[in-house]
């Protein structure tokens, strides 16, 4: 059977199963031509020609099984695949009886039906019935016999209609499908992280209890010995030193710069206000441009990049207004991209820098001596407020820090409030005699009850790492700090940061 005309029709129709029906209807009538034989006692296999006969019928809806007209389109020969000529034949009219708005053309050729009774009859609509139908789906019936059959003439019909094998359609998810939940994760607790208005917060506390020593004047480096003989342990020890040196200029050299920064805001303001009195016809941005412009001739600098770096020093003097100066002094390098992109600028954080303004200064006053001696870049000369140790300072929720000896005034003491600090444990031998209670018995008090490694107070030969801040480390101050409790307990002790 030539797939010829039988693909167009199945491209022009749109119906990729019609070969494979096609084929399915001649092996039908074959078998059914094969049994007639056998049982005649005919040759076999001595097959006639078989023809395709196209029909068409005019519907109201595609969805009607009525037929209310049928037309001979034509025939096709199955064995060369060539269209048959059909034969003139008259057009029939409707009787003028019959109330119908349907004309039908009915048409034979190659003899295999007489053309006498469509002449004879013109008014008659003749039906006929093909050999190939649409059958519902409700009235399939497959014969599990031929499935396999039928599988591989789709297959084959397919493959001949489009020239191609057809692919297999299959389900692939992607990952935005909603996938399977981990049992294990189900029940997991969200982790909240730090906001940047923490981070900058503690910030400030890490810088403020850390080693750090600010100066205003820079420092001449000199190095008395020959860094360039090799790596002995006295050279060694002259390049930390150089490190510690430049690092502690370069933090003085940033603190002197945000300080400079944040007076400058402070100073282009109060230009802007004598510019309008001098020039009153002159709106406020006017103004401003003015003074920008005149900025810009000493800076050197496009009017652009002036406007985006005093953005950024605007939030310098904000925070110096609500914090203090130790507040923007001892601020890490967070504090750039903080008021950059300002994403957390607002009355919150004022608030918080408002009342841990005193904190700040008890910290930076005890801990920073003379930290105070970077203003006088900007001509500003202010004396420490707090002196002493960190812990001799009770901070207020609102206020000044009092001193410490002032909250235990009413316990009305002879000789007043006696304390002092300690920076290591002691034992009092009048209670426990020469008996360590913290000592455990027929345990080496030098190895560690966690990872049983020994530790010691030099670094060398310590070996511990549960606590790097008591054995084999550098001990810094404790960020902790005293403050006056709201529920009448007097003083508690609260952590600024971790150390």
């Amino acid at each position: 059977m030539a797939p010829s005309l039988i693909s167009q029709l199945s491209s022009i129709l749109q119906n990729p199963s019609f070969p494979a029906h096609l084929q399915s209807a001649v092996h039908a009538v074959r078998d059914s031509l094969d049994s007639k034989q056998k049982s005649a006692s005919e040759k076999e296999n001595d097959y006639p020609q078989l023809h395709l006969r196209i029909e068409a019928s005019i519907v109201t809806d595609v969805t009607t099984s009525k037929q209310t007209s049928d037309m001979v389109l034509g025939y096709i020969d199955l064995r060369s695949g060539q269209a048959v000529p059909l034969p003139p034949t008259p057009v029939s009219t409707p009787d003028s009886t019959i109330n119908t708005e349907y004309a039908t053309i009915s048409s034979d050729s190659n003899g295999c039906r007489g053309n006498s009774n469509a002449q004879s009859h013109p008014h008659k609509r003749r039906k006929t019935v093909s050999a190939l139908r649409p059958a519902k789906a409700t009235t399939i019936q497959p014969d599990e016999s031929r499935d396999h059959e039928y599988e591989s003439l789709d297959l084959e019909a397919a493959a001949d209609s489009s020239g191609t094998k057809p692919s297999v359609r299959q389900v692939h998810s992607d990952t935005r499908f909603p996938q399977r939940k981990n049992p294990r994760q189900e029940y997991s607790l969200p982790v909240l992280g730090p906001t940047s208005a923490d981070k900058l917060i503690a910030g400030i506390w890490r810088q403020l209890h850390s080693p750090v020593k600010l100066s205003r004047l820079p420092s001449i480096i000199q190095s008395n010995t020959d860094i360039r003989t090799g790596v002995s342990l006295e050279v060694f020890r002259e390049i930390n030193t150089l490190c510690l040196k430049y690092y502690n200029q370069s933090q003085s050299s940033r603190a002197l710069e945000m300080i400079v920064q944040a007076y400058w805001v402070e100073c282009f303001e109060a230009r802007v206000a004598v510019v309008r009195l001098e020039k009153p016809h002159l709106s406020t941005t006017d103004a401003r441009m003015m003074v920008l412009k005149e900025a810009c001739v000493v800076l050197n600098w496009k009017e652009k990049d002036l406007r985006n770096r005093m953005a950024i020093w605007r939030g310098y003097k904000e925070i110096k207004d609500t914090g203090g100066w130790a507040c923007l002094i001892f601020a890490s390098t967070g504090i750039y991209r903080f008021c950059k992109y300002r994403t957390e600028f607002g009355e919150g954080l004022f608030t918080r820098l408002r009342h841990l303004r005193s904190s700040f200064e008890v910290a930076a006053d005890t801990l920073h001596p003379g930290w105070r001696d970077l203003l006088q870049v900007i001509r500003q000369d202010t004396s420490s407020v707090y002196h002493g140790h960190p812990h001799e300072w009770v901070n207020m929720s609102e206020g000044p820090a009092i001193p410490l000896a002032s909250t235990y005034e009413h316990l009305d003491l002879p000789q007043g409030f006696q304390y002092q600090f300690i920076e290591e444990c002691v034992l009092d031998r009048t209670h426990f005699g020469t008996h360590d209670p913290r000592r455990v018995p027929e345990l080496d008090p030098d190895v560690c009850l966690v990872c049983k490694e020994r530790q010691s107070d030099e670094i060398e030969k310590n070996q511990c790492l549960c606590f790097p801040a008591l054995f084999g480390g550098i001990r810094h101050p404790v960020p902790v700090q005293v403050f006056r409790t709201s529920t009448g307990k007097n003083n508690g002790v609260i952590a600024r940061c971790v150390s």
